[in-house]
């Protein structure tokens, strides 16, 4: 069977399983005798999507490596898209702040230093990455309209 082919199988699959798990996650009721609405399939969801970041980080990090084997030359430019990631992480966790909230009546366990620390990195890392997305689409249509 063609590589190509498997990989559009198992691409429709993720999606399926996806579309599955949001619908239960929307139309699935909610927790009885909670303070807030809270959708029954939340773990399920969360945990589908725990899966699908552990695939993408895999897959981030093995293509390279086996490009690496396959062809040193064209590696580098793989290395040079994760080395500019870890960059930008590492803006990301230098803007952040782990300073404790004052959150009137909350007592709950995240309100530490180490789990803010974390969340604002990757808060911060969005925005750059969002940001530079959209600079590469604008600089793109601006390349191809003066080209």
């Amino acid at each position: 069977m063609d590589t190509k082919k498997i990989l559009n199988i198992v691409t429709l699959v993720m999606f399926v399983i996806t579309l599955v798990l949001l619908g239960l996650f929307v139309f699935g009721g909610q927790v009885p005798n909670q303070s807030y609405p809270t959708p029954v399939y939340t773990e399920a969801f969360l945990n589908w999507a725990y899966i699908l970041c552990g695939i993408a980080v895999l897959a981030a990090l093995a293509f390279p490596i086996a490009r690496l084997v396959t062809r040193p030359k064209e590696a580098m430019k793989s290395f040079i898209g994760l080395a500019c990631v870890v960059v930008v992480v590492l803006i990301a966790y230098a803007l952040a702040d782990d300073t404790p909230l004052q959150l009137t009546g909350y007592t709950g366990p995240d309100n530490v230093p180490s789990r803010l620390l974390f969340t604002d990195t990757i808060i911060y890392t969005m925005y750059i990455l969002f940001g530079v997305a959209v600079l590469a689409i604008v600089g793109t249509e601006i390349y191809r309209r003066v080209k």
